[in-house]
């Protein structure tokens, strides 16, 4: 078990006690926003900040040992499909932001301690300092737009949000797709037959609500999915 000094010291020696207390000073107390960073090089969590305790009940401790499959495990299956290869993407691949101009952000639903679930506005941004690369997640509880949304539903209205529920495959199609592979080339590199190619090219098409595959990598591209 890591006691809370052992993650202190481990957090000082990348972060200096003033950026510590800053951070502390910034981002403790905050009743719809967490906060965590993530050190790439090292593969661990530095800091959370207090409100993961207050809105899902997790302390800093269990969310710093458990790490990303901690979270993971608390989001909903039917999400998680689409969700973990990009935050994979992200925590893996250094090239990731370069030329992006605009913060990576996700919707999905996490799971608290008493088994409810909270919509949550996912942003991350990154910090670069010396040989170090911070992930910054900014994790809004925007449980109330869906409760809104919900009740003018009932009275006819047409909500219109747009979710995507990609399996594993999918998002590997969809990211060749985004490189300019061909169904061929596709079928070859995942070893899958040409017709299991087209019918996923197919449906990524139905599911994003476009037309063809120029605006399926547009739209994706949106929700940096690739």
């Amino acid at each position: 078990m890591i006691s809370g000094n052992e993650i202190e010291s481990d957090v000082s020696a990348i972060l200096s006690p003033e950026e510590i207390r800053a951070l502390s000073s910034y981002c403790e107390g905050e009743k719809n926003l967490m906060i965590s960073v993530f050190d790439k090089r090292n593969k661990e969590f530095l800091y959370h900040n207090d409100s993961f305790k207050t809105i899902l009940g997790y302390s800093k401790q269990e969310m710093t040992r458990g790490g990303w499959d901690f979270w993971f495990q608390k989001i909903k299956p039917d999400e998680l499909s689409g969700i973990r290869p990009v935050f994979e993407s992200i925590i893996q691949n250094p090239d990731f932001f370069n030329g992006r101009n605009a913060v990576p952000s996700f919707s999905y639903h996490i799971q608290d301690t008493c088994r409810e679930w909270f919509l949550i506005q996912h942003q991350v941004s990154l910090l670069i300092k010396s040989c170090n690369e911070l992930l910054i997640s900014y994790l809004y509880d925007v449980s109330y737009k869906e409760r809104i949304e919900n009740i003018f539903s009932r009275f006819r209205f047409s909500v219109q949000n747009r979710t995507w529920a990609i399996s594993n495959r999918e998002m590997e199609v969809l990211q060749l797709i985004g490189e300019g592979y061909s169904s061929r080339q596709i079928a070859d590199r995942l070893y899958i037959s040409i017709h299991t190619a087209i019918s996923h090219r197919k449906h990524l098409i139905e599911k994003f609500a476009v037309k063809n595959t120029a605006q399926l990598i547009k739209e994706a591209s949106k929700s940096y999915l690739i």
